[in-house]
């Protein structure tokens, strides 16, 4: 692992999947990132409905809390080579679709990045109660990083009507 800064960055990613063994996917996720990062912390599971689009495919997902020494560029090409190693193909349609693993990266430090191909902290995070739910796991009542609210604070003003049901596994 190359070495990047002295200190370690603190990181909360949120796993889902919606084909499969849903919950396999993620294990298998996790451990394969556990090459290149340690977590430090794991939600429970959760399932709700598609997203953004229609499937009969109920989500599971999925956050944890974990270190890096990489920078945030070098930790989502690790990411997306894992979400490829578990079987995630990205067609070339825009929008949604139904997937293997998703990994998304939702906070680095109290970094705020923008760049064609990552914004952090998440752009959508205040809108889905399924990333939601799993960083009050994380956090409880402490301020999500980078966003200056806590999950309790999101989870009040969010919209999101979707139903989303922690999971035993």
């Amino acid at each position: 692992m190359k070495q990047t800064n002295n200190s370690l960055n603190q990181i909360s990613l949120l796993l889902g999947s919606n084909l499969g063994d849903k919950v396999g996917n993620i294990f298998r996720a996790e451990k394969e990132m556990c090459q290149f990062l340690n977590i430090i912390k794991y939600s429970s599971f959760y399932e709700s409905n598609s997203w953004g689009y229609q499937s009969i495919n109920s989500f599971v997902n999925r956050a944890i809390l974990v270190e890096s020494i990489d920078s945030p560029i070098q930790l989502l090409n690790k990411i997306q080579a894992v979400e490829k190693k578990v079987g995630r193909v990205k067609n070339q349609k825009n929008g949604y679709q139904d997937r293997l693993i998703d990994i998304d990266i939702i906070n680095f430090n109290d970094e705020q990045i923008t760049l064609p191909n990552l914004i952090i902290p998440h752009p959508r995070i205040a809108e889905r109660k399924f990333t939601i739910l799993p960083l009050l796991d994380l956090y409880e009542e402490a301020k999500i990083p980078g966003v200056n609210l806590s999950s309790r604070q999101l989870l009040e003003n969010c919209f999101d009507k979707n139903e989303v049901k922690k999971i035993d596994v």
